[in-house]
């Protein structure tokens, strides 16, 4: 029997009914989840996603440092929206940024604060409980950047999200992110594998009708406003650590006995040119915003964004 994606939902960049997706966004709320954040095993559960900041931190410091001129000691104040257990986040504050870290799982954000303590980071890392369609207890325009790493793919109101972005950005201020593209590649390899197939992440953890494709997200940052080059993307891909002789064996058998499936050989991501899988994106919202012919952000009429998708597509 070959494997085979579900059904695409009609278009992944309108809001998308609470429930029609299978993702189970309430594993971030759980204190027994949300404790493997930052576990020393990186095979298994949310430790596994440190292994992205090896990719993803170079890259979001180097197009901050770049686009928005900064010096060694990266002045400015940062958001990471959907922060979770705040391991993106305590890697921008450890080269220097003053980073602010937002979400809506408090166990979670637990689990960041602890680490910020633990790294002697609390001077310039913080943590507010909110979520990505609600950043009212921030000003309008008072962060130079915005990252959401790791979290587009679990958002069902793509719009509002981005437009809670914009408002919190600063005229010239520079939305970075990554997140994981809508192929048959990415639904063999995080799906079908990592996470039904050797269980490294709970049931459910990804819907992958949830992922977004490159030019979905680039029509839709530019409809909201933003400036956006999708040439500018990159691609993130594991690597593989080599293990010991009889490590690999030792492993398997512990883990039979344990019922569970032995721990994957997967290590830090790197950079690489294809976008088929995971990919990495940043957009500009321009020092300038005033123009009649863009709406104001998230101000869509149903259907419209599906329309002009279409249309985009077509130019592409």
């Amino acid at each position: 029997m070959g494997i085979a994606p579900p059904p695409e939902f009609t278009c992944r960049i309108e809001p998308i009914p609470e429930g029609s997706a299978t993702i189970n966004n309430s594993l971030y709320h759980d204190p027994e989840h949300a404790a493997t954040w930052h576990a020393a095993d990186t095979s298994r559960e949310l430790a596994t996603l440190r292994l992205l900041n090896s990719a993803r931190i170079p890259y979001f410091d180097r197009i901050w440092r770049r686009q928005l001129l900064l010096g060694p000691a990266r002045p400015g104040s940062f958001l990471e929206v959907g922060c979770g257990g705040g391991i993106a986040s305590a890697a921008l504050a450890q080269l220097g940024y003053h980073m602010t870290g937002v979400d809506p799982a408090v166990a979670s954000l637990e689990a960041a604060r602890e680490h910020a303590r633990s790294c002697g980071l609390q001077e310039r890392l913080t943590f507010v409980e909110g979520d990505a369609y609600d950043l009212s207890m921030f000003p309008e325009g008072c962060f130079d950047g915005v990252v959401m790493a790791d979290v587009l793919e679990h958002l069902h109101d793509l719009p509002a999200a981005v437009s809670q972005a914009w408002r919190v950005l600063r005229p010239g201020g520079v939305l970075v992110f990554d997140t994981v593209n809508r192929t048959f590649a990415s639904y063999v390899l995080a799906i079908a594998v990592a996470q039904e197939g050797l269980r490294m992440v709970p049931p459910d953890t990804h819907d992958w009708r949830l992922f977004i494709q490159p030019h979905e997200l680039a029509f839709l940052l530019q409809a909201s406003g933003f400036l956006v080059d999708v040439t500018q993307f990159r691609g993130m891909m594991p690597t593989f650590r080599l293990q010991r002789p009889f490590s690999g064996t030792v492993a398997l058998a512990q883990a039979l006995r344990a019922g569970a499936p032995p721990p994957m050989p997967i290590s830090d991501f790197i950079e690489v040119p294809s976008l088929d899988v995971q990919y990495l994106g940043w957009a500009l919202k321009p020092a300038s915003s005033a123009s009649d012919d863009t709406k104001p952000p998230g101000q869509f009429a149903p259907g419209e964004l599906s329309q002009g998708l279409r249309e985009y597509s077509r130019t592409r």
